[in-house]
């Protein structure tokens, strides 16, 4: 384990081995988030409360529960740096902000479109739920632009380490802020496949399968974005210059 740990570590075994996943993620990503966009916004039936808005569901179900997993992966990458130095765990957390930045923004985008329909309001300061994720897409900000900030390399990673350590506070109170507190955000709905289930089958169904493809989506951008950050800061060792060569 620990022999595969260390590997884990060189840059030039991440980037052979993740041109040999590539292919096969790429595809399964492709499939899925097909399947998923199609199934989920041209052809679920209307939900009996909230008639076809509920279809855009799908895409903020997804996309916001793969939202809260950004900081906990930085953190867990900032303490490898910190604690063991590994120069791709900090490209990995480096590269993992300004996608999560993205993540935060869709997923406050697509329940505030939800949300004027089903609550007859854009927005609400007053909602837990909703301030909270404004509050961590203005965290990755801030971890991008301390990052950006900083001259000093090991001093900006040591920083965003910290930070995004710190972050991950604020996801838990996003997780529980609908129970911790009074809000418009109904509580997350039990999943169910029956067929009297509120929501119905076809629905958690499809929401399944568009959360498979968005953490696919976020693999495979996470791989291209690290596998270009290496190619930058090894640009020096031999085996990229080899490599610079072949192409």
């Amino acid at each position: 384990m620990w022999l595969w740990f260390a590997k884990l570590g060189s840059p030039k075994w991440f980037y052979e081995l993740s041109s040999k996943w590539l292919p096969w993620l790429v595809g399964a990503m492709a499939i899925l988030l097909s399947v998923g966009v199609i199934w989920g916004l041209l052809f679920l039936p209307p939900d009996y409360q909230q008639g076809y808005s509920s279809r855009i569901l799908i895409v903020h179900v997804a996309v916001a529960g793969t939202s809260l997993a950004f900081f906990p992966l930085m953190a867990v990458a900032g303490t490898i740096t910190l604690v063991w130095r590994m120069k791709l765990a900090d490209m990995v957390a480096k590269n993992a902000a300004p996608l999560g930045a993205w993540f935060s923004f869709i997923t406050l985008a697509t329940g505030s479109i939800w949300g004027s329909v089903s609550w007859g309001t854009w927005w609400e300061w007053t909602d837990s739920r909703l301030v909270s994720m404004l509050f961590q897409f203005f965290l990755l900000l801030g971890v991008i632009s301390l990052r950006s900030a900083l001259e000093d390399s090991d001093k900006a990673a040591k920083a965003c380490a910290l930070l995004s350590i710190v972050g991950c506070i604020n996801v838990v109170i996003i997780k529980y802020s609908v129970e911790w507190w009074n809000t418009l955000h109904q509580p997350s709905s039990p999943v169910s496949l029956s067929p009297d289930s509120p929501n119905g089958p076809e629905f958690w169904i499809a929401t399944g399968i568009m959360i498979l493809a968005v953490y696919l989506f976020l693999a495979v951008s996470l791989i291209l974005a690290t596998r270009n950050e290496i190619l930058v800061r090894e640009r020096q060792a031999q085996w990229v210059q080899d490599l610079v060569r072949q192409e």
